[in-house]
C-alpha cells in the first residue's frame, strides 16, 4: 500500500518552520540589542520586516515578550545546571539608580568551568525598593545565594567600601575583597584634592574642554586646526567629578593636542584662556605619576582573565614605582602629588595583605607567588594559613577505609564477656591524630615543591598551568579552582548596569509590558 503525503501539508510544515526561525531570530534581536518589546508596532520596523519576508506575521508586544521570558527561563535552567556542577564560586555585588530613580541590586557569580577557564553568570538584578539598609541587601543577596543552590560554594565575594555593604557581607559571614577599581579612584581622588595647584588647572582645563564641547564653532575649528597640522582629529575629553580616570584622560588629551587647542583657541572670540606653558608642564609631570595608576585600573577590570590574585602584587608595584619616582621629580606640584599617593596609598592598602581571598590567591598564583607580597613576614604567614587551608582538604579527600582498630577483638585469645569495646573512643581518637598528622606532612611537603617551582612568565595563564599540574599538586588545584575565581573589582556589575541603562531609559521602561 502506498501512502501520498499531502503537498499542502508539507507546504503548512515549511512554513510552520520558518515561523519558529524567524521568531527566534526575533528574540535574539531584542535579547542581544537590548531592543524594547514595542519594536514590533513600529511603523518602519514593520516595513522593512514585510519587505525582507512578506509571509512572516510578526507577534504582537505581549506574544514577544512571553517569548523572552521562555527564552530567559531556559537559559536559566542551563546556568544553574552548570552551576551546580561547580564546587566553588565568587560573587560580586553593587547597587544602581536608573534614570527613572528606581534602584537596584545587582549579583554576579564567577567561577572555574570544567576545562578550567574563567566564566561568569548573572544570578539577578533585583529592583530595590527598599531603603539600602545591610540587612536588606543581606536578605536580597541570599535569596539570590538560595535561588540558585550556592550557600556553601562562595569562598568570597567583592564590594565596593560602602559600609551598607560592609556589614551586609559580614552578616553573610562571607570573606570579604574590596572592590580594587574603587578603593584605588579614592586613593587618587584623595590625593588630587590634597595637592595645592591642580584643583585650580582642573578647572581652567575643564573650561577649555567644556567649550569645545559645546560650541560648535569651537569644535569645528579644531578640527579643521588638526586636519591642517596633519594630525589625528580627536575629540576632547571632560572630566568626570566621580572618576579620576577621566581627570587622566582629559589632561592627557590636553596636552596631547595642546599645540592644536591653543591655534583654535587663538581664532575664537572667547574669554576662555589657553592653558599656559607652566600648566602642560605640571600637566606632563603629574601625568607621569598617574599613569601606571591609570594603567592598573584598566588592568585588573578584565572579567576574562585571573585578576584578583593581581591586587597585592599590584599595589607593591605601584609603591615601588612611587618611590622610585617621586625621588626623582623636580616639580614642586607633581613631588607633593607623589607624596601624597604614598600616603594615602599606605594608608588605603595597609591590611590588604591580610585578607585571605586576597592573599591565598596571589600564593596560588604561579607567576606570584611569594613574590607578589611586599612584605615577606605577611608572605611566609600566608604560606602557612595556605598549608593548613591544604591540609584541611587532604583531610576531607576520601580515602580507602583501612581496618579500624576498633573492629579487632579487645581480648585476642580470650572470649570476649560482652560486645562493649571500652577501648574505642580512645582507639578513634588515635586514629584522628594520626590522620591529622599526615595530613599535614603531606600538605606541608605539597607546598614547599610548589613553593619552589620556578614562577610562570607573567604574560601566561595561571589556569594553563593547573589545568596541566592538577594531579602533580591535586590538593593545592582544589583550593586553586576556589580562590583564583575571585574577581579584583566589582566592575562586573557596573557592566550589568551599563547593559541596564540601555534597558531601563525613558524610551523603553513605558513599553515594558
Amino acid at each position: 500500500m502506498q501512502f501520498h503525503i499531502n503537498p499542502y501539508f508539507l507546504l503548512f510544515i515549511f512554513f510552520l518552520d520558518l515561523k519558529r526561525e524567524l521568531d527566534e531570530a526575533l528574540v535574539n534581536m531584542v535579547v542581544k540589542d537590548s531592543q524594547p518589546f514595542s519594536i514590533v508596532d513600529d511603523c518602519g520596523f514593520k516595513e522593512f520586516v514585510a519587505l525582507l519576508d512578506p509571509t512572516y506575521s510578526l507577534p504582537s508586544r505581549r506574544a514577544l515578550k512571553n517569548m523572552v521570558v521562555q527564552r530567559y527561563e531556559v537559559e536559566k535552567t542551563k546556568a544553574k545546571a552548570v552551576i551546580q556542577r561547580v564546587e566553588a564560586v565568587s560573587l560580586t555585588a553593587d547597587m544602581w539608580t536608573s534614570i527613572n530613580m528606581d534602584a537596584y541590586l545587582a549579583v554576579t557569580c564567577h567561577y572555574l568551568d570544567e576545562s578550567v577557564k574563567l566564566a561568569t553568570v548573572l544570578l539577578g538584578v533585583l529592583p530595590f525598593p527598599e531603603a539600602h539598609t545591610a540587612a536588606n541587601i543581606t536578605a536580597a543577596t541570599r535569596s539570590l545565594m538560595e535561588e540558585w543552590s550556592i550557600e556553601g560554594k562562595v569562598t568570597s565575594i567583592v564590594t565596593d567600601a560602602g559600609a551598607n555593604m560592609v556589614a551586609s557581607v559580614r552578616s553573610l559571614n562571607l570573606r570579604h575583597a574590596l572592590c580594587f577599581a574603587h578603593s584605588l579612584n579614592l586613593v587618587v581622588k584623595k590625593s588630587l584634592d590634597a595637592t595645592p595647584g591642580l584643583e585650580d588647572l582642573r578647572t581652567r582645563a575643564r573650561k577649555v574642554v567644556t567649550l569645545f564641547k559645546t560650541s560648535t564653532t569651537a569644535r569645528e575649528k579644531l578640527k579643521e586646526v588638526q586636519e591642517q597640522m596633519n594630525r589625528p582629529v580627536m575629540k576632547l575629553i571632560q572630566e568626570v567629578d566621580t572618576h579620576w580616570n577621566s581627570t587622566f584622560l582629559m589632561l592627557q588629551r590636553l596636552f596631547k593636542k595642546r599645540q592644536s587647542v591653543g591655534a583654535a583657541l587663538a581664532t575664537l572670540k572667547t574669554d576662555v584662556r589657553p592653558l599656559s606653558s607652566e600648566d602642560y608642564e605640571t600637566a606632563s609631570a603629574c601625568l607621569q605619576l598617574l599613569g601606571p595608576f591609570y594603567q592598573a585600573t584598566v588592568e585588573l577590570s578584565e572579567e576574562k582573565r585571573v585578576s584578583g590574585s593581581k591586587v597585592i602584587p599590584m599595589i607593591k608595584m605601584l609603591m615601588l614605582y612611587l618611590y622610585d619616582t617621586v625621588g626623582n621629580i623636580s616639580h614642586d606640584t607633581a613631588k607633593q602629588l607623589g607624596q601624597n599617593l604614598v600616603s594615602v596609598m599606605l594608608n588605603k592598602f595597609d591590611t590588604t595583605e591580610n585578607q585571605t581571598a586576597l592573599n591565598l590567591s596571589t600564593l596560588l598564583d604561579p607567576r606570584f607567588k611569594t613574590l607578589g607580597f611586599y612584605n615577606q613576614v605577611q608572605a611566609q604567614s600566608s604560606v602557612k594559613h595556605l598549608t593548613a587551608q591544604c591540609s584541611q582538604v587532604i583531610r576531607d579527600t576520601p580515602t580507602e577505609e583501612q581496618p579500624s582498630t576498633s573492629d579487632q577483638p579487645a581480648n585476642v585469645g580470650n572470649p570476649p564477656s560482652t560486645d562493649i569495646n571500652l577501648w574505642a573512643p580512645l582507639d578513634r581518637d588515635a586514629s584522628e591524630a594520626r590522620r591529622a598528622r599526615n595530613a599535614t606532612a603531606d600538605a606541608t611537603v605539597e607546598v614547599q615543591r610548589y613553593m619552589v617551582d620556578p614562577p610562570l612568565e607573567r604574560s601566561e595563564d595561571p589556569l594553563d598551568y593547573w589545568s596541566k599540574y592538577r594531579n602533580v599538586y591535586p590538593h593545592l588545584y582544589i583550593l586553586a579552582k576556589q580562590f583564583l575565581c575571585t574577581p579584583a573589582s566589582s566592575v562586573p556589575c557596573e557592566r550589568v548596569f551599563s547593559k541596564c541603562g540601555e534597558i531601563v531609559s525613558k524610551k523603553k521602561e513605558p513599553n515594558m509590558i
